[in-house]
């Protein structure tokens, strides 16, 4: 067992308020990075070298995602607001490295990336769009992750994690529903023009 980690552990030493009543809603809209299948796959084989607690639960990996910003469903007004401002956000390729992983006390698991630059400018920028939109929205901490699993209370996870790099080249607006049966709808997709050269990180 001395490969492996168990407990908890937090960005700069606090919980990610994840689990506030925004993010309750049986559905939502959610503004977020989904990875392509080698990524998936990828964070699949990582999921299958941890010990998992009985009862734990996985997200089926075409819904695997980094969210960006997430609120309330809106108004059909409001929506298109949305869809236009977000359409005047620039997109910069960027290459993340998902290189580290850990439960959270909220029983999650996640997979988290190594900082980038180029990550934290797209959230702000989106950010900005959402309020020209006329969206009021919690502003939590951005800790960038993925989800990997629920319910893992006990789970224990791998000392070291082979480094799993995802190109990025769009956000997508979807509407996410919680309740059965589950599942995102995608609304918008906004991409990167080709001819945008990558971020430094």
């Amino acid at each position: 067992m001395d490969d492996f980690h168990r407990g908890d552990a937090f960005a700069n030493g606090s919980e990610p308020d994840w689990d506030s009543p925004a993010f309750e809603r049986q559905r939502h809209l959610l503004i977020a990075l989904f990875p392509e299948p080698d990524v998936q796959a990828a964070i699949e084989a990582h999921r299958k070298e941890w010990i998992w607690p009985k009862g734990h639960y996985f997200p089926r990996s075409p819904r695997l995602h980094l969210t960006l910003h997430c609120f309330g469903d809106q108004p059909k007004e409001v929506e298109k607001r949305l869809l236009e401002a977000l359409a005047q956000v620039r997109v910069q390729p960027m290459s993340l490295v998902l290189d580290s992983s850990r439960t959270w006390r909220n029983d999650i698991a996640v997979l988290q990336p190594a900082e980038h630059g180029a990550l934290r400018t797209l959230h702000a920028d989106i950010g900005r769009a959402v309020q020209k939109a006329g969206i009021v929205t919690e502003t939590p901490t951005f800790t960038p992750h993925i989800t990997i699993a629920r319910r893992t209370e006990g789970a224990a996870y791998p000392m070291r994690l082979p480094p799993i790099p995802w190109r990025v080249r769009k956000f997508l607006l979807v509407r996410s529903f919680t309740s059965h049966p589950v599942e995102h709808k995608v609304l918008a997709t906004y991409e990167a023009d080709e001819e945008d050269k990558e971020d430094a990180v």
